[in-house]
């Protein structure tokens, strides 16, 4: 197997395997998380302007602090960003293609867990009302700055906004004319263009059975969005069980997925933080059935059975991790 240099991703989703020169690279604790940024060919306007969007658009999308926040404790208001109308309307749109396992309306049942913060395993009554107002038609936007939250729906954008920032940092990216970039937010990763070498970029999945520095697989790609899901990422422990962050639209609970962990390549970043999670809820089967249906992306999916799946577009373009005992199986459209 190729021997590579190993960068660890700041939040552990994914790594980075790249050994690059003439570069600038800035971190920085935005949007919950880590976000590194690497530029060849980039100018220190370049990188604070990427800086200052990514603050822009924490102080919209926070379902904590932010406008996104005001928002649901005001039951709807005008004055909403593009930022908050674009998210939105992506938002709505891949709800409706996952047929709900993806949704921007669990607010209310994401707070009353409070993963990583109060830890608190609801009553199955708590549950049931929080999944109540959690409805799609409960959230009206005449797309003119205005929107309306009616019967206690809250708005969380935490599954999605991570994916639309790098779509954003990629506009900015190609409005520039930066020839290569890494961008990593909280594991999300974006590579852009290409290494001063002429190289692909390697991107190391994370082997979510083992510790942060393990991978399983390298993946060899330019101009993609990688972006993974799992239960090993946020979760807590109370009288010896383990609660995930990731939940069931249907239950209200994290969801009983028979996949460790699951990554979408794509060219857009919407598209791929929100298929992690609903195709993670849909579990692995669900999940290559609805890759059959749609174009656009490929899957890399760890089962908890020991098999890893890659789906046929990825091609010869990964290194095995020799070292990990897995089995590897394509899935044919």
């Amino acid at each position: 197997m190729k021997k590579t240099a190993l960068l660890i991703a700041l939040v552990l989703t994914l790594t980075l395997l790249c050994s690059c020169a003439h570069e600038s690279t800035t971190t920085l604790y935005v949007m919950d998380t880590f976000a590194e940024i690497t530029l060849y060919g980039g100018d220190n306007d370049v990188m604070e302007k990427i800086e200052n969007t990514l603050f822009d658009m924490e102080r919209e999308l926070s379902a904590t602090n932010g406008k996104v926040f005001e928002l649901n404790e005001n039951g709807g208001g005008s004055g909403t960003s593009s930022y908050i109308e674009s998210l939105l309307f992506q938002s709505e749109m891949y709800y409706e293609k996952t047929g709900g396992a993806f949704s921007p309306y669990l607010g209310a049942l994401i707070e009353l867990w409070g993963v990583g913060s109060k830890n608190y395993v609801p009553t199955e009554d708590e549950m049931s009302a929080a999944l109540s107002v959690s409805k799609a038609e409960n959230v009206e936007s005449n797309g003119k700055n205005f929107v309306e939250l009616k019967d206690g729906v809250r708005l969380n954008f935490g599954a999605v906004a991570k994916g639309y920032a790098t779509d954003v940092i990629k506009e900015i990216l190609v409005e520039e004319e930066v020839k290569g970039a890494v961008i990593s937010i909280g594991g999300n990763v974006y590579v852009h263009g290409a290494k001063p070498s002429g190289e692909l970029y390697r991107v190391a999945i994370r082997d979510p059975k083992g510790s942060e520095n393990d991978w399983i697989l390298a993946l060899e790609l330019s101009d993609k969005f990688i972006i993974s899901s799992g239960d090993y990422e946020r979760y807590f422990e109370k009288d010896g069980v383990r609660y995930h962050h990731i939940f069931s639209p249907e239950t209200g609970k994290p969801c009983e997925s028979d996949l460790l962990a699951i990554c979408v390549i794509a060219d857009d970043g919407v598209m791929a933080d929100a298929y992690s999670t609903a195709l993670y809820v849909m579990g692995r089967q669900g999940a290559i059935d609805f890759w059959r249906r749609n174009e656009g992306f490929e899957l890399v999916l760890v089962g908890r059975d020991g098999t890893v799946t890659l789906t046929e577009g990825i091609g010869d373009n990964f290194i095995i991790n020799e070292q990990k005992d897995y089995n590897y199986e394509v899935a044919k459209r």
